[in-house]
């Protein structure tokens, strides 16, 4: 569907979109190679060879890599040309390619006269092949190592940059065409610290893992003023058919320099290589437009490495879209659950675009199936026919699916029967449509916050907010696991299953299952297969939507609201101008939608359509005519009020923005913008995109002034999302320029400043209020602190406003003033050790709304909860059943000013002594408190088996935080 120039199309245009890119990735790889040339053929052997010889026969062989470098470096290879390498030979010493192909023919680096692959061990310098500024140039069918033939274990005590291939751009424009192809790469001996983190090498430079791969793709910049086209970056880039293993780096690794888009990496493939046996990620791709990652194999990520933090199997970073497909990942390891991510898939920061992971399997990765970083920007993760089995969730987020941006999941299967469960973040932001949830030892309750449509709940209690859940056994094939991704043949449906024709439409699905079966037959199946014979259908049209009125306006938006169900389940709906008859957006079982992209002060009409489940379309409702608000008032930092001298920096809104390195508060940037109307306004700030390595403040001190008041935010402008508009807050100001916006200096590290925006809120103040937050500063404290209790109003729309900086009239209450008292303006004040619930009443419009009740924990030093001990359903058990599983859980509450490592150990034990274990840790931030949870299964006999639980401070030596716990007591 094509979308109007006004607008963003909603959801399902959005999958429309996708879909037509999902039909031109097929072809990415037929555009990746130069054309076919005719050239000379040039042969090295490692033994019989000269480099004195013409090189141009076998007979007549050259010997050494520097000799084809040099040759190469002189001009003497061209578009055509193969350099062959004997079958056999071994070459101690690292190969530089110093030439380039063209449009018109590759310059091909292959093997001849056997099939054993000819080996070149770089010897544990940087590389052991390079290609560095060279373009048209494939590598293929050679076994590369790189390691200290003297010293193979030098890395554990020496930090070497090291990689297998590395191809590098920089300052000298795209560089086009290479191919890295049935390469043999292992033993690559460099670095696997955190990225998070940095170590200094033996060249003296600060690294990490970032730094090296068994394959690294780097295009880096340094020098200042780098003309326009000069700046370096890949095209049509495919690496395939490698077989990377037993490495102690990332196995394959593409990083950029830029935040233009233009100079993103472009027609990036990798496609059909296995990697087995890492130091840490199996697959990195950032700073790309639309890189295609398929059938791919990754085993044992990081299995080989001193540092498990922080890694994934295969993920992405400041990428314009991407597709995973027909990937296998298995078997992601850790450290421990506090440093964590550990999962199969990874949306990662400065990410933008929609980004499609189909027909995946993972199994058996420490930290789950997905994660995000809620960072995403216009743009949707989309998750369909996938298969999770057995993923844990033993990473800081403690999720199976951590899912924090706009998520759509259809028709997967997630299947756990080892205790663990499936554990998914609890965010709003999230869909799952037709989905498998298949946990037979139980499962924690379903978050509330992600909606849940038409998926099979089996084992556990379905979310109490889920529409047309089921319960029932799947009937899967085989579902037995294992690795090759040929095992999700296992987890089709028997022809008996009920899951066939229960599921719901979802359209612009790419048309096909995940074994190619065509979409649908009949009405749709819940899962990953479709099955052909089905025949389940319907043809009844619904009833036309009624009620349609505007919920919400501004200058740019309008958010409509209607009616259109069938058994209380909304139904899916197609918004359409009255005007055009075009569909501008889609929603999948809602009865809202938010139009963007709209003009300042103009009329509009709507209607919209019905879909059921089956796809049958309803007549349009009613019209509607809207008209937007003003226009915002932007701000930008040319225009703003400067103290003190702030540097210059390119991108941002408009001509650039300005930033200044953390200081005492002596510099400032304010705001001042004038008015057309006086009520309220949302305000806003544009966060300029950073770039790698840039470091910046997580506590930029802003200062709203506003009528009748003002409020400081402390904002992370490190880890918000970049490249957008950021929302302060929403507050009242006079019309003219009484109301401001100010920047300091003052903050941990440097400070950007660029545009502020004020937009219009019509209909939106404290009178439209319906809920209230009451929100603790600190939820838990030491007797004799305090803190403030903020209370915060929110409209139907979702717009919230700070009811005490409104100097709205509240009242205040504690359950238990004897343990937290609150006063008149809202200080609660810790009286003595325990717990209690504090709320406000705030009285609108001649109303009162109460606020939901905030717990204040009151304590001295770190509390430990007695264990307990339940089932995988979460019932307390009584006894000790042979094969069970059982979940031991203590609460930590740190009253303390230090963060506190804290490890909960279960062990099961009888007369011989010890048989089973498992740990789990966290690290408890300093006034929070955790719950740890650890999962173990009994063995086949318990008689006289006991369980111990032992809580202690994680550090090296571990010492005990409370006395263990025995079951039975």
């Amino acid at each position: 569907m094509k979308a109007s120039k006004r607008w963003k199309a909603g959801l399902l245009a959005a999958l429309s979109a996708l879909t037509l890119q999902l039909a031109d990735a097929g072809s990415l790889a037929a555009g990746t190679a130069a054309a076919e040339a005719t050239g000379a053929t040039y042969y090295v052997d490692s033994v019989s060879g000269n480099d004195a010889n013409s090189g141009t026969s076998t007979g007549q062989p050259w010997r050494t890599l520097g000799h084809v470098s040099t040759v190469g470096g002189a001009g003497q290879l061209h578009p055509g040309d193969q350099v062959l390498l004997k079958s056999g030979s071994v070459w101690n010493q690292s190969l530089d390619i110093t030439f380039s192909g063209s449009a018109d023919g590759q310059i091909t680096i292959g093997s001849y006269g056997g099939d054993v692959k000819p080996i070149i061990n770089g010897g544990g310098g940087s590389y052991g092949v390079r290609i560095e500024n060279e373009q048209y140039v494939t590598l293929q069918d050679i076994e590369i190592t790189n390691f200290n033939a003297a010293n193979p274990n030098d890395y554990k005590t020496e930090f070497h940059r090291r990689s297998g291939v590395w191809v590098i751009a920089h300052h000298e424009g795209v560089m086009s065409g290479i191919q890295l192809k049935d390469l043999d790469i292992h033993d690559v001996a460099g670095i696997s610290v955190s990225g998070e983190d940095s170590v200094i090498d033996t060249d003296g430079d600060s690294v990490n893992k970032n730094h090296n791969a068994a394959i690294m793709v780097n295009a880096w910049e340094w020098l200042p003023n780098v003309a326009a086209d000069k700046h370096g970056y890949f095209k049509d880039l495919l690496i395939e058919d490698n077989n990377i293993h037993d490495v102690q780096t990332i196995g394959i690794n593409m990083d950029g320099y830029t935040n233009d888009l233009t100079k993103y990496h472009q027609n990036v493939v990798v496609r059909n290589n296995t990697i087995n046996k890492t130091g840490s990620d199996g697959i990195v791709i950032g700073v790309a437009d639309h890189p295609l990652i398929e059938n791919n194999a990754v085993y044992d990520v990081a299995i080989n490495s001193y540092d498990f933090k922080w890694i994934a199997g295969i993920w992405v970073w400041k990428t314009n879209g991407a597709i995973f497909r027909h990937n296998e990942v298995a078997r992601v390891h850790y450290l421990n659950s506090a440093s964590a991510d550990s999962a199969a898939f990874d949306t990662d920061i400065l990410a933008k675009g929609d980004h499609l992971y189909e027909f995946n399997y993972s199994h058996d990765n420490t930290g789950g199936f997905v994660m995000d970083m809620g960072q995403l920007q216009d743009g949707t993760n989309y998750y369909r026919y996938n298969l999770s089995r057995n993923d844990q969730h033993h990473k800081a987020s403690g999720q199976t699916i951590s899912s924090n941006d706009k998520g759509l999941f259809y028709n997967n299967v997630f299947y756990n029967d080892n205790g663990d469960g499936i554990v998914m973040s609890n965010s709003p932001k999230s869909t799952f449509i037709n989905n498998i949830f298949y946990t037979s030892q139980g499962n924690p309750p379903y978050p509330q916050g992600p909606a849940f449509y038409n998926n099979d709940f089996y084992g556990s209690t379905p979310p109490s907010q889920g529409i047309r859940n089921l319960t029932v056994d799947p009937k899967f094939v085989d579902p037995t696991g294992g690795d090759g991704i040929d095992k999700v043949a296992g987890f089709k449906l028997r022809a008996d299953s009920p899951l066939i024709g229960e599921g719901r439409i979802v359209a612009d699905n790419g048309g096909k299952d995940f074994f190619g079966n065509p979409l649908y037959t009949g009405s749709p199946d819940i899962g990953l297969f479709e099955d052909p014979a089905s025949t389940k259908n319907d043809t009844a049209a619904p009833g036309a939507p009624t009620g349609l009125q505007a919920k919400d306006r501004t200058d740019t938006t309008v958010k409509l609201a209607w009616t259109a169900a069938e058994g209380g389940v909304p139904l899916d709906g197609d918004i359409y101008d009255a005007g055009t008859d075009e569909k501008l957006a889609s929603v999948i079982m809602s009865n809202t939608v938010t139009l963007t992209g709209l003009t300042a002060d103009t009329d509009y009409s709507f209607y919209v359509i019905a879909r059921d489940f089956s796809g049958n379309e309803s007549a349009p409702s009613s019209t509607l005519a809207v008209r937007t608000t003003s226009a915002s008032v932007i701000v930008d930092d040319a225009d703003a009020a400067k103290t003190g001298a702030w540097a210059a920096g390119t991108g941002g809104y408009g001509s650039g923005f300005i930033y200044a390195a953390k200081g005492s508060g002596a510099k400032s940037v304010a705001w001042t913008p004038n008015l057309p109307t006086a009520g309220y306004y949302a305000v806003y700030y544009w966060l300029p995109p950073r770039v790698s390595n840039e470091s910046r403040a997580t506590n930029a001190a802003f200062r709203v002034q506003f009528d009748g008041g003002a409020k400081s935010y402390a904002v992370n402008e490190y880890t918000s999302p970049q490249g957008q508009w950021l929302l302060l807050g929403n507050h009242k100001f006079a019309a003219g320029t009484g109301g401001s916006v100010t920047l300091s200096d003052l903050a941990n590290d440097k400070v950007v400043a660029d545009a502020v925006k004020f937009e219009y809120l019509a209909d939106f103040g404290p009178d439209s209020i319906t809920k209230v937050t009451a929100v603790p500063g600190k939820p838990q404290l030491k007797t004799g602190d305090t803190t403030s209790l903020s209370v915060i109003g929110a409209d139907d729309a979702g717009k919230t406003l700070d009811l005490k900086a409104e100097n709205v009239a509240i009242a205040y209450s504690s359950d238990a003033p004897s343990v937290a008292s609150v006063s008149a303006d809202g200080t609660i004040t810790a009286v003595a050790a325990g717990t209690a619930h504090v709320h406000a009443v705030v009285t609108v419009n001649g109303h009162d709304l109460t606020s939901d009740d905030a717990t204040i924990i009151v304590g001295n030093g770190l509390t430990v909860s007695t264990p307990v001990f339940k089932d995988g359903s979460g019932n307390a058990i009584t006894t000790l059943q042979p094969s069970g599983i059982v979940k031991v859980s203590t609460t930590i509450v740190n009253s303390t000013d230090a963060d506190q490592s804290v490890t909960l150990i279960v062990g099961v034990y009888n007369a011989n002594g010890l048989l089973a274990s498992t740990t789990e840790n966290a690290n408890v931030k300093t006034f929070t408190n955790q719950t740890l949870t650890a999962t173990i299964v009994l063995p086949a006999n318990t008689n006289g088996a006991s369980i111990r639980a032992f809580v202690w401070d994680g550090k090296g030596t571990m010492h005990p935080l409370a006395s263990k716990t025995l079951f039975p007591h």
